[in-house]
């Protein structure tokens, strides 16, 4: 009798014990925060960067992983009539405005229009080694309304040792230099946004920036000053190049491609498309070719038009933005991948190349980064400093009439 009473109160007691475990572990797991809703946060980016979808699909994956639970999606289109239009083919004719997205990636000519029709949101900088012209760029009234990610602008391109063409001081010295040696240079001279930032670029160092802007707002009929300048620019322009609508629309940075395979001695572009050009190079050029090797190339700011210039050097920015309609936790998300996409991290995950890859060459806004294997970013950063950019409200639109006309009055060639 005395041990059945043992065991039953033995067995009670471990049946109890038991019991009072499943409470705790039960209570414990209630009390467990809750893992967050899914989110998903959409960002426009600016449809002209090289491999855009690379770039996005890498930053993507990595804050993905970072951040479980949330939802990183690209969207590449505005609506228009209820039909898509690719941002590719309409951001500078209104789908900027018209895009919907929680994070814009805007290029600074337009962010006056985006501000003016109530689009963007003021923000703070995550970090403080921004470039000073990048983040003037992007403020208006002394209130930020993007963060600076790339910066953007005409670099000059030529063979590292020349010192005439390193210390030329003018653009007429530049072409009177390429003239005696019987040389030329590349430069795409075709399209009217291209054009427009030319006219803007030239007419700058004959006026200063702010008449530059005024005067554009004011006409599209081109100023005879600089299509002067611009016309004996061209003049070191071999024939059958420079002017080409082909070369422009249909060969992917045909000019690059060509000074670094050394058909000419300077090539004037933006940094990323040198990337095409040494790209093409490992592919395609042999140890004996005269192709030029990373290390036999120089970059320098662009001469100016005039022995006095009032312009510092015309540069753009693109910057991420936000929806002014976000908030929550969605504005926290949208946020934290803004100030992850300019880490240290982030522009090192799409900038430093791998095996057999050339740099990409995107000019980040930040000035402290030590990008690995990419030996021109220190040219390209002591070139770009001290820039301007135009901030009028529709300035995109005036210079784009005014280089439709420009392109009027150039020659072919």
């Amino acid at each position: 009798m005395f041990m059945r009473m043992h065991r039953l109160f033995a067995a009670t007691a471990i049946l109890s014990l038991l019991l009072l475990l499943i409470a705790f572990s039960y209570t414990a797991l209630i009390a467990q925060k809750a893992p967050p809703e899914p989110i998903t946060v959409q960002i426009a980016f600016y449809p002209y960067t090289p491999d855009r979808r690379a770039l996005f699909l890498e930053l993507e994956q990595e804050f993905e992983r970072k951040n479980p639970g949330v939802n990183i999606e690209l969207v590449e289109y505005s609506i228009l009539g209820g039909k898509k239009i690719s941002l590719s083919e309409d951001y500078y004719s209104g789908g900027a405005e018209r895009v919907e997205a929680d994070i814009y990636e805007v290029d600074t000519i337009l962010l006056s229009d985006l501000i003016h029709v109530n689009k963007l949101a003021p923000l703070q900088l995550p970090f403080k080694d921004f470039a000073p012209e990048a983040v003037d760029a992007v403020t208006r009234n002394g209130v930020v309304y993007a963060v600076p990610h790339w910066r953007c602008g005409n670099f000059l391109f030529y063979k590292k040792g020349d010192t005439q063409i390193a210390n030329a001081k003018t653009w007429s010295e530049l072409v009177k230099i390429l003239k005696d040696r019987k040389e030329h240079l590349f430069v795409d001279f075709y399209g009217k946004s291209t054009l427009g930032e030319w006219y803007l670029t030239a007419l700058s160092d004959h006026v200063g920036l702010e008449e530059a802007g005024r005067r554009s707002l004011a006409s599209s009929k081109p100023d005879p000053l600089v299509v002067k300048s611009l016309t004996e620019l061209l003049e070191a322009c071999p024939k059958g190049f420079c002017r080409s609508k082909d070369l422009h629309e249909n060969r992917v940075a045909y000019y690059a491609r060509a000074f670094v395979r050394g058909e000419s001695n300077v090539y004037i572009g933006y940094s990323e498309s040198i990337h095409y050009g040494l790209q093409d190079a490992i592919h395609n050029c042999l140890p004996s070719s005269a192709c030029l090797k990373p290390d036999e190339i120089a970059v320098r700011s662009l001469p100016p038009f005039t022995d006095e210039p009032l312009g510092k050097g015309l540069g753009w920015v693109d910057g991420l933005a936000i929806n002014k309609k976000l908030s929550g936790r969605k504005l926290q998300v949208a946020l934290e991948f803004i100030k992850f996409a300019v880490s240290d991290e982030g522009y090192k995950l799409i900038l430093e190349p791998e095996w057999l890859e050339a740099p990409r060459y995107l000019l980040p806004a930040r000035t402290g980064l030590n990008i690995k294997d990419a030996p021109l970013y220190a040219e390209f950063y002591n070139a770009h400093q001290g820039r301007e950019t135009g901030k009028q409200k529709g300035l995109n639109d005036a210079l784009r009439a005014v280089g439709s006309n420009l392109n009027s009055e150039l020659r072919s060639n």
